[in-house]
């Protein structure tokens, strides 16, 4: 096979010529559109049309070929998906990571650490909570033995408390999103105003036991902003999806004092937790299905190994009669449904799907 005065593929071997036939006819596509199958040419265009809408441009053919390549297969899942929604409950779409592997997306749009044993933990089993980080482990009770019978139906979205899910690019700092968007809310709860603070003060400056861009603590976040004294604006202290040097603000204003944190365990006490305020978990956001999700309710595939920080915002019960959570993310308004997404809730025993009930946090004020 060639491609007269281009690209020469005498004496490659049959089994990696068959492997790559789909590169070649896109290549040959590309610089010959004459022997192109209409499938090529429609992915082609297809691709094309994708890398305008998100603005993407590759630095070589090699490059483009490649990721023409993981797009193909990435549309490929979702349409196979898609086919089967009314069954499986939930859509699929493209977006910005529909040119990336889903190892590739993991290992750059996760990165948060299970939370270390407390000594002092009162850990009772599952469903209850263990303990504070800081103050009276018993501040905050109060709040969880509130409702009685709590409502079928709850979005702090509805109340005015959420800022929109935003967007921590390439840096796996999803800590400092989820830690941030928790002050944020409670912030407001309290009688403050909805502020857009800062994930990038976190990010270069509490780096004590945190791994920046490579994972990092919800639980020593909070610390770190009690003993700031607060949290300054995103104004201030814009975000840059890289760790840089800390930035010395002096007087500058900082809002949402914590006065401490605790944690919860078990989808039955986060429920009541949430009624309160939104609550920070972790859970395993690995899989093609999360990466490309668009609506529904997600249901997995997953493990319990979490690996991602996000906020539990409300929760709810579908026309079905399916409990799910309502959860923000830091992926983008591109992503979901505008960055928002919707999670099984109390089908899949006492970890919860993915492992979203084994560990939440959230601030105290």
């Amino acid at each position: 096979m060639r491609v007269t005065g281009q690209v020469s593929f005498v004496g490659m071997a049959p089994s990696l010529l068959w492997h790559r036939l789909p590169l070649l006819l896109i290549l040959c596509a590309m610089l010959h559109p004459a022997v192109a199958s209409g499938d090529d040419l429609l992915m082609l265009d297809r691709f094309h049309r994708w890398m305008t809408a998100h603005g993407r441009v590759y630095p070589s053919i090699h490059e483009k070929l490649h990721r023409l390549e993981v797009y193909r297969r990435n549309v490929e899942f979702i349409e196979a998906s898609n086919r089967e929604s009314e069954r499986l409950g939930y859509e699929l779409g493209e977006n910005e990571f529909t040119d990336l592997t889903n190892e590739e997306f993991v290992a750059r749009y996760t990165g948060a650490a299970v939370p270390r044993e407390d000594a002092n933990a009162m850990d009772d089993g599952m469903g209850t909570i263990i303990t504070t980080l800081a103050g009276d482990v018993n501040e905050g009770s109060r709040d969880l033995n509130a409702s009685s019978v709590a409502p079928q139906n709850f979005d702090w979205r509805d109340q005015g408390v959420v800022t929109p899910a935003k967007h921590q690019g390439g840096c796996g700092c999803c800590w400092a999103f989820a830690t941030v968007a928790t002050v944020e809310s409670l912030n407001k709860i309290k009688g403050g105003q909805l502020l857009d603070l800062s994930e990038q003060e976190l990010l270069d400056c509490d780096v004590a036991d945190q791994n920046g861009c490579k994972g990092g603590y919800i639980e020593e976040a909070l610390n770190w902003i009690k003993a700031k004294g607060g949290a300054v604006t995103e104004a201030t202290y814009p975000y840059q999806a890289r760790q840089g040097q800390c930035k010395n603000l002096g007087s500058a204003t900082r809002v949402g004092k914590v006065t401490g944190a605790r944690r919860v365990r078990g989808e039955p006490q986060m429920k009541l937790a949430v009624l309160n305020r939104p609550v920070g978990v972790l859970f395993d956001a690995s899989g093609a299905i999360l990466q490309n999700w668009k609506s529904g309710i997600y249901k997995g595939l997953c493990t319990t190994k979490q690996n991602h920080a996000v906020v539990l915002v409300g929760y709810g019960v579908s026309n079905t009669g399916e409990e799910y959570w309502i959860i923000k993310n830091s992926w983008g308004a591109g992503w979901g449904q505008n960055g928002f997404f919707f999670m099984r809730r109390g089908a899949d025993g006492v970890q919860g799907l993915c492992g979203v009930a084994v560990w939440g946090t959230y601030p105290l004020m």
